[in-house]
């Protein structure tokens, strides 16, 4: 498996795909991707999401280490450029459905994977997990193919999947997707968390959009809290989750939650 030792790499804004970069060759080569599909030449780590006012995990996002590939966006693009994305793709959910079983799990997808209608197909590792299951997608959805990711998304959360929708707060799409893609859970852009504290102007915007997602229906996430001065702020604001390294490191097996505050 992939090293797992860069400090910050997890809370990169690029949605869940910039991770750690490995130690193994840098490939692009058809060879080095079929082995990597073939024998699995990556590892699957998990990162809880954790109920802020439960305090106890309320699913795992399952996040991909290559180890043929110099990081997750290496080899994404390097299925895209040969032509087995689709397939890529499911095989990481395929592993990542059988590395965490028994829990609520974050998967991550891209809207040209939607497009090609591979997650409808009904023999798809989502359909077979036992617990819930949150797409999350991993980069903005061009506005005038909005409509048909829509469409696409609204077969799959009829068969109970649930849609979950990034970086909240980084641009006028994001706000579109509120409206037309009905999310489940949306997760604030690492910008308005990082440093963030009650009284300031950016810790009313955070608290004003938690207010305007509870009356959409959905929960928020605060990602990447890193200092226990983030997490009570991001509580005082009223997000219902929260994820990052002060609460636990993504690893194997899902690791369980270390709260900070007395």
């Amino acid at each position: 498996m992939a090293a797992l030792s860069a400090p910050a790499a997890d809370c990169v804004p690029s949605g869940r795909l910039v991770f750690v970069a490995t130690e193994s060759p840098v490939s692009s080569s058809p060879a080095a991707l079929e082995e990597t599909l073939r024998d699995k030449r990556f590892g699957m780590v998990f990162q809880p999401i954790v109920d802020l006012t439960r305090r106890r995990v309320f699913a795992y996002e399952a996040l991909v280490r290559p180890q043929l590939h110099a990081s997750p966006p290496a080899l994404i693009a390097d299925g895209a450029r040969h032509g087995r994305l689709g397939f890529l793709w499911r095989t990481l959910r395929q592993a990542s459905i059988a590395g965490c079983p028994d829990q609520s799990l974050f998967i991550n997808v891209q809207p040209d994977e939607l497009l090609e209608h591979f997650l409808v197909q009904p023999d798809d590792p989502i359909f077979n997990h036992r617990q819930p299951v949150f797409l999350e997608l991993t980069e903005a959805v061009p506005l005038q193919r909005l409509d048909l990711v829509a469409q696409m998304l609204q077969e799959i959360q009829a068969r109970g999947v649930h849609v979950v929708v990034d970086d909240l707060g980084s641009g006028y799409s994001n706000l579109r997707y509120l409206a037309d893609l009905k999310p489940r859970v949306v997760k604030l852009d690492r910008e308005l968390i990082t440093g963030l504290r009650p009284g300031s102007r950016r810790f009313t915007l955070v608290r004003a959009l938690v207010g305007l997602c509870n009356e959409l229906g959905a929960m928020v996430v605060a990602e990447c809290i890193e200092t226990p001065e983030e997490l009570a702020a991001v509580m005082d604001a009223g997000c219902h989750l929260g994820q990052g390294y002060i609460l636990a490191r993504p690893a194997l097996p899902p690791p369980p939650i270390v709260w900070p505050l007395a």
